[in-house]
């Protein structure tokens, strides 16, 4: 399986925030700059999870980005689904049909297949529900926040 470079980043992003010493809020060209990844690329991950409630953005001279939950609630799905990731939908161009004369056959095997595809995504999500972005983290370090990112980059 192949994740685009955006779902590492935002998993990143979100350590990163848990992380940030008094949980002051951190502005996106310090995380990119961290990250080594485009600001702009970047800008735009961050609007989704902002829209998606797992992070704040405050536009002030002091703001940045913050959490908006704890991290021990957010979820890897949470952020697959923050992404627009998901391959919920089930799309059969019915090209059997073209193949086969044995209708009742066809329309089987497409269930089938449907049924087997849905219970893969299901068990999916469930193990992406299952860990959470605290799991990646040593309690003591995310609890008040280990490290001041503004000082990494200057």
């Amino acid at each position: 399986m192949k994740l685009n470079k955006s779902f590492e980043q935002a998993t990143y992003v979100l350590t990163m925030l848990a992380l940030q010493e008094g949980h002051v809020p951190v502005k996106s060209h310090v995380l990119s700059q961290v990250l080594q990844v485009s600001d702009s690329y970047l800008k735009k991950i961050l609007m989704k999870l902002s829209k998606a409630g797992l992070i704040s953005s405050n536009a002030s001279k002091t703001g940045g980005y913050q959490l908006a939950q704890p991290v021990e609630a957010i979820s890897l799905k949470d952020v697959f689904f923050a992404l627009e990731l998901q391959a919920d939908v089930l799309d059969f161009k019915h090209m059997a049909h073209q193949i086969y004369d044995d209708e009742a056959h066809v329309r089987q095997v497409e269930d089938l297949v449907k049924t087997t595809l849905e219970a893969g995504l299901t068990a999916f999500y469930s193990q992406l529900d299952g860990l959470k972005i605290s799991d990646l983290l040593q309690k003591e370090a995310y609890q008040s926040g280990a490290i001041d990112w503004n000082e990494r980059v200057k």
